[in-house]
């Protein structure tokens, strides 16, 4: 029911020195910062402005590297692979980034592939955030908090990964989306632990559990999953990346390592 005041009330309340019924304008925010100590300045910068601009100057930094890493390797990055909390020897990498490369009919002297085996969820955010990094893959247990935030194409919502449905529904990997509305609503656990109120089942990624490539990489996990970021520039070479780690009979040879002297 809305309240309504007599001219008399609105004055009493315009008049009333408590904060609570000032009419807030540009010119008393503006007095009220320029009366806060030192101390409270600082804090009220760390909590309106100081996320934003880091979060600002990390984007501007990723593309600025992008150019740079583009110039220097002269050619454009064509697929972005991360890898997140595996074991996969780093020595691999040159020669897989290269039967990608290969696989995907790349001209390496202008087009590159990069596989990251160090990715962390930080940075990991801010590169599907900035549409540079193309694919994760990782096992389900850690899958399942990006899948769960809606970072990767859905087969039955989106039609640009309808290709999922090539693969037996045996490698198909679900999950339910965890909402903002969700994590404002749970009062109860931690905003990692909060459930979904929406249990539709979404089919973002694909398992790679089967695939001789990522077996021959040295990958530790039991049910690896693979998912192509809803922000990625390559969705094509996306695809066939995908399809690459799963047709077994498409051979990869990877440069011996000599793990006695590693």
């Amino acid at each position: 029911m809305a309240m309504h005041f007599s001219k008399e009330d609105q004055e009493k309340l315009e008049s009333d020195p408590l904060e609570l019924y000032k009419k807030r304008t540009k010119e008393t925010e503006r007095e009220e910062i320029a009366n806060l100590s030192t101390k409270a300045k600082l804090q009220q910068f760390k909590d309106y402005y100081l996320k934003g601009i880091l979060v600002t100057v990390l984007i501007i930094g990723i593309v600025i590297y992008g150019i740079v890493e583009s110039v220097t390797n002269k050619g454009r990055e064509a697929l972005y692979v991360a890898v997140q909390k595996d074991v996969i020897p780093e020595e691999y990498l040159p020669s897989f980034e290269s039967a990608i490369e290969e696989y995907l009919g790349l001209d390496s002297d202008k087009e590159i592939v990069t596989v990251n085996i160090s990715a962390t969820d930080q940075f990991l955010q801010t590169y599907f955030y900035a549409g540079r990094a193309d694919i994760l893959i990782t096992d389900e247990q850690y899958f399942e908090q990006w899948g769960q935030a809606e970072y990767f194409f859905a087969s039955d919502e989106n039609e640009e990964a309808v290709f999922y449905k090539n693969y037996d529904e045996k490698y198909h990997y679900y999950t339910t989306y965890v909402t903002s509305e969700d994590v404002r609503n749970n009062d109860k656990t931690e905003t990692k632990e909060t459930q979904a109120s929406d249990q539709t089942k979404h089919n973002c990624g694909i398992y790679l559990t089967d695939s001789e490539k990522y077996k021959q990489l040295g990958g530790a996990f039991k049910k690896p999953v693979l998912g192509i970021a809803a922000s990625t520039k390559h969705l094509e070479d996306a695809e066939k990346f995908l399809e690459f780690m799963m047709n077994n009979n498409v051979k990869m040879t990877l440069d011996e390592i000599d793990f006695e002297n590693l």
